[in-house]
């Protein structure tokens, strides 16, 4: 069966299909994958293999323990109410109707095939890492669980930030982490007749919330408190040419916001400024999960530590995602959250993979126009020399350092994308690059 690669997020899937089912793109931005070889020689065990998390670290490390064990016991526990999903879809879909598994990275029958057991509405409360147990708590029904394992992986993933802002607990103000959240967002749209909404925070899936809503009618503000648009991707020229872009599309950008108070019809501004707002949606960082880990002995600094074999400090317990750095660099993308799973799946059933670390490109399809972004974007003050282009709809920069190409921003004309990936990757000469 042919294979092909989405560059955007790394999900890998059948060539037949046309839009990405992770993260929505077309399949201009798919390359074909090669065929890895013979199969996977699987055995036996008894092994208990629990995953906390429903993500798709959890998915892929149980994906990849059954590839060699045919035999283990294999148990997800997660906290939602649906199977392991693709989460970047969820600001794609505020204004769709969807059932919980919609998103789902593989059908109920999937977990039949596989004897892979899924519980949902349960929550992680510690690890007994000397006992090998993990206790938790059911969130239907309140009891206390306890569960045994042989081999733990740690795949909490991260929940979202919401700075102490008064008024941030009101009813109309949400963050966009899970499915329950999107739910929430469409009964408010429904409940209050919402005309006027806020985006409290110019990230990714701020930006990308905001442009779904500005389509299906709604007059959309986002408020960032940086001086200009995605600080951490662009250069001070491309965050300001975005911004131009987001005007001509039609929603309001606010930079320099500092939030002072959500009242019930608006967000206030240090300033004095007010933005009439119905629904408030938050999108101002995310934080790892890791208090668990950290109760239990497992390291951590800020991130769960783990090696490139994705273990932790502890004896059988492994740890990926969203909630772990790897040589101090975190992992919060999905494709490295994919492969971190597949890793430390494949080793805790006796493999011996080693993960080989993934860049952590941005692209982004909304207010009408593209956006790639990968490598540097010049702001750490090295000698780079750079190329750039722009026009009335495009910006383009490249970055070289002893020419070498080490950064890439594309605005508008995102055709080069995948050229520029492998470029980066190879360190490609000035002379390669610029055409």
């Amino acid at each position: 069966m042919a294979m092909v690669k989405c560059v955007v997020c790394g999900a890998i899937f059948d060539a037949s299909v046309k839009v990405c089912p992770v993260c929505g793109a077309s399949s201009d931005q798919f390359v074909p994958v090669e065929d890895n070889g013979p199969a996977i020689v699987a055995g036996s065990s008894d092994l208990r293999y629990l995953i906390l998390g429903g993500g798709p670290g959890a998915f892929n490390a149980a994906a990849a323990i059954r590839e060699r064990d045919t035999t283990g016991h294999i148990t997800i526990l997660t906290d939602e109410s649906s199977l392991p999903y693709n989460r970047p879809m969820l600001t794609k879909a505020l204004l769709q109707d969807f059932t919980n598994d919609s998103f789902a990275i593989q059908p109920k029958s999937w977990y039949e095939e596989k004897n892979v057991t899924v519980i949902q509405n349960i929550r992680v409360t510690s690890i007994d890492a000397p006992e090998y147990l993990v206790n938790c708590t059911d969130l239907t029904t309140g009891k206390a669980e306890q569960f045994v394992y042989d081999r733990l992986i740690y795949a909490l993933g991260a929940h979202c930030f919401v700075p102490p802002i008064p008024g941030s607990d009101r009813p109309h103000v949400v963050s966009i982490r899970n499915i329950a959240d999107t739910e929430k967002i469409h009964l408010l749209l429904k409940s209050k007749g919402a005309k006027n909404i806020v985006c409290i925070g110019g990230g990714v899936m701020g930006l990308e919330g905001a442009w779904d809503l500005k389509e299906g009618g709604y007059n959309v503000t986002v408020l960032e408190g940086a001086p200009g648009l995605l600080p951490k991707q662009f250069d001070d020229e491309g965050s300001a040419f975005f911004e131009e872009l987001c005007g001509r599309a039609g929603v309001n950008i606010v930079c320099n916001a500092q939030t002072d108070e959500i009242t019930d019809t608006d967000v206030v501004l240090k300033d004095g400024r007010k933005f009439p707002a119905d629904l408030v949606i938050m999108s101002t960082g995310m934080r790892p999960n890791t208090k668990v880990a950290e109760d239990s002995g497992i390291e951590v600094d800020k991130f769960v530590n783990v090696d490139l074999q994705m273990h932790t400090n502890l004896k059988h317990i492994y740890a990926v995602g969203d909630c772990v750095q790897v040589n101090g660099q975190p992992q919060a993308f999905w494709a490295q959250a994919s492969e971190n799973g597949r890793i430390a799946g494949a080793n805790a059933a006796g493999d011996n993979l080693t993960y080989v670390p993934l860049g952590s490109s941005m692209v982004i399809d909304a207010m009408n126009t593209k956006i790639f972004a990968l490598g540097t974007n010049g702001k750490d003050d090295k000698p780079y020399t750079t190329w750039k282009f722009k026009d009335a709809d495009n910006y383009q920069k490249f970055y070289f350092l002893d020419n070498k190409l080490m950064g890439v921003i594309l605005i508008g004309d995102t055709s080069r994308m995948i050229e520029l990936t492998d470029a980066i990757a190879k360190q490609a000469a000035y002379e390669e690059v610029v055409k």
